[in-house]
């Protein structure tokens, strides 16, 4: 399970609870990060995706794929390419939360503990 940094340790990704893999609703597995407030447009989903992909690619190839930016944009799916790995991605800027999902409990769990350095808990 992830487990959130203090703020004080130059986290970039701040989250209002503290992230750990569930079922998701659908399928599989998902990881999910309460970031922003609820439909705050400017909470930066691409810029920490950028973040995520940047720290991931120490470790395997890494490459996201969304689609072009729109203004006003709210749910976006899209897919993160880790190693041999798919994750998707779904944000939503209306409930200001960002999803990774997969298939593999065991993934989200690599890339839950390569983002450690990334998260903190809001204050």
């Amino acid at each position: 399970m992830i487990e959130p940094r203090r703020p004080e340790r130059c986290a970039t990704i701040k989250v209002h609870s503290r992230p750990c893999i569930e079922p998701h609703r659908k399928r599989g597995w998902e990881l999910v990060l309460w970031t922003g407030n609820a439909f705050d447009h400017s909470t930066p989903f691409r810029e920490m995706l950028a973040e995520i992909a940047a720290v991931l690619a120490k470790e395997a190839p890494t490459s996201i794929e969304l689609p072009d930016y729109r203004d006003s944009e709210d749910r976006v799916e899209g897919t993160l390419r880790f190693g041999g790995e798919e994750v998707g991605i779904y944000y939503e800027h209306s409930l200001s939360y960002l999803s990774l999902m997969s298939n593999n409990a065991t993934t989200l769990l690599r890339v839950a503990d390569h983002l450690q350095p990334l998260v903190a808990l809001a204050a």
